[in-house]
């Protein structure tokens, strides 16, 4: 369980928390003191009511991804979203891609190396995202405030209660597949794009294999279908009625299970044949 804000403590890695409806959100860092050219995390920590989510990246066929409008001192810059990996989330009757729960979506704070800092350091987000179950309610907006200290001691000494945290949630990123071991084709007659695997993964028992894909190609409304083949697995999908122009390239998150074991993910960017 994540800590709790200490009462009363100025400077302690993270905001008070702000509520917006059914999902409440605060800015987490992994150190309370920093100092020129370092680079640290600041998580989004978003609690959502129980039955309410909000979105990834891209959140299939309904739903807004979160978002993050910055305010940062002089000499601090913010880096994109590193998503958590998403879950099946049922929007009315719809399959679709977000958040429920508790989730952390991460980004990267740097300072310059020549910055020049000589007070309190204010991390300001205005966040905002789109809340859903049986309906949709569009976000109002937080406004959120992180206070960090400026000191140049040991990393050690400024790590704050939720480091472990952030380090373990940065640890789950799904790393980059191997490029030559993945195929991916789009049947324009068919409407249907087939990613197909030959030694992928070595051995065990294959299952529960889905793609999450960020293109907005893919409908997340339909069931994908998996089959082994002489020349090794093939992942059928449906392409969305809302897909525009033709795609070059398959882009996305893929999981699966082995017999016994959690989740494994690989990010995937493919040309199309």
């Amino acid at each position: 369980m994540i800590p709790a804000l200490s009462e009363g403590s100025e400077i302690s890695g993270s905001s008070l928390p702000q509520r917006d409806r059914h999902v409440e959100a605060r800015l987490l860092s992994d150190r309370s003191h920093i100092n020129a050219g370092e680079s640290w995390w600041v998580a989004l920590e978003l609690k959502h009511d129980p039955a309410w989510h909000t979105y990834w990246q891209n959140g299939g066929d309904a739903g807004m991804p979160t978002l993050i409008e910055w305010t940062l001192p002089k000499g601090i810059t913010a880096g994109p979203i590193q998503w958590e990996t998403p879950q099946i989330v049922k929007m009315g009757r719809l399959d679709v891609y977000g958040y429920e729960g508790t989730c952390l979506l991460l980004v990267q704070l740097e300072s310059a190396a020549d910055a020049v800092f000589n007070e309190t350091l204010e991390i300001k987000a205005f966040v905002n995202w789109m809340m859903c179950a049986r309906t949709c309610l569009p976000g109002r907006g937080v406004n959120l405030n992180l206070r960090l200290g400026i000191d140049d001691t040991a990393l050690s000494k400024r790590k704050t209660e939720w480091f472990k945290h952030i380090k373990n949630a940065a640890s789950k990123f799904p790393p980059k597949a191997q490029a030559d071991v993945f195929k991916a084709n789009l049947d324009i007659s068919s409407n249907r794009f087939d990613l197909q695997w030959k030694n992928f993964p070595q051995s065990g028992e294959l299952e529960d294999v889905y793609f999450f894909d960020i293109t907005e190609q893919i409908t997340s409304d339909e069931p994908q279908t998996l089959e082994q083949t002489e020349h090794g697995w093939k992942l059928s999908l449906r392409r969305a009625a809302y897909a525009s122009v033709k795609p070059k390239r398959m882009h996305g998150w893929l999981r699966w299970k082995m017999a016994g074991e959690g989740f494994h993910w690989a990010r995937l960017d493919l040309p199309l044949n």
